[in-house]
């Protein structure tokens, strides 16, 4: 009879180590994920915000003081339009940045917290499952959010590179005349 038992608990012990070995797998490929999105935000985030922010307003401020026009020009139009969208992007972009990073912060920790809950055996062990679960969805989220940003940053820097340099020596030139 207690062999049968040693037995049982020997089984039951192994497998344990098994969805613990399978645990700390799957939450450290979590922490992978998050630490390569993180890596792929740090390189294409946008540093200097305000700096664009400042100098954008510049050029539409110079040229809503300096353009007296008694023709229409639609062409010239267009261009201020796109470039004054482009100008309000910054807001979302800024707004975007952060919570991408303070997410990607907060995941990192959480994670590291969930590794090292399940590598000590702290906590609710039958609830391991729910918890990498959980911050699954929330990488996902977080990867929905990156995505998001990657596509409004684009958005602008082409609106930028598109506009930015003849609207400012535009600008420049009118203040001359």
């Amino acid at each position: 009879m207690r062999k049968y038992i040693g037995l049982i608990l020997l089984i039951s012990v192994s497998c344990s180590d098994l969805d613990k070995d399978e645990q700390v797998k799957s939450v450290l490929e979590l922490k992978k994920q998050v630490a390569t999105i993180k890596q792929e935000f740090e390189r294409i985030k946008i540093d200097s915000i305000s700096d664009l922010k400042l100098s954008t307003y510049e050029v539409e401020r110079r040229i809503k003081q300096n353009y007296f026009s008694d023709t229409i020009n639609i062409e010239f139009g267009q261009k201020m339009d796109d470039f004054k969208r482009m100008r309000r992007m910054l807001g979302p972009i800024s707004k975007e940045e952060g919570r991408l990073k303070s997410s990607i912060s907060e995941e990192l920790t959480q994670l590291k917290k969930l590794h090292s809950d399940i590598s000590n055996g702290y906590g609710k062990r039958e609830s391991y499952n729910e918890y990498i679960q959980f911050e699954k969805n929330k990488v996902s989220q977080i990867k929905v959010l990156f995505d998001e940003y990657v596509k409004l940053r684009a958005q602008f820097l082409g609106l930028y590179n598109r506009l930015n340099e003849e609207l400012s020596d535009y600008s420049q030139s009118l203040q001359v005349q």
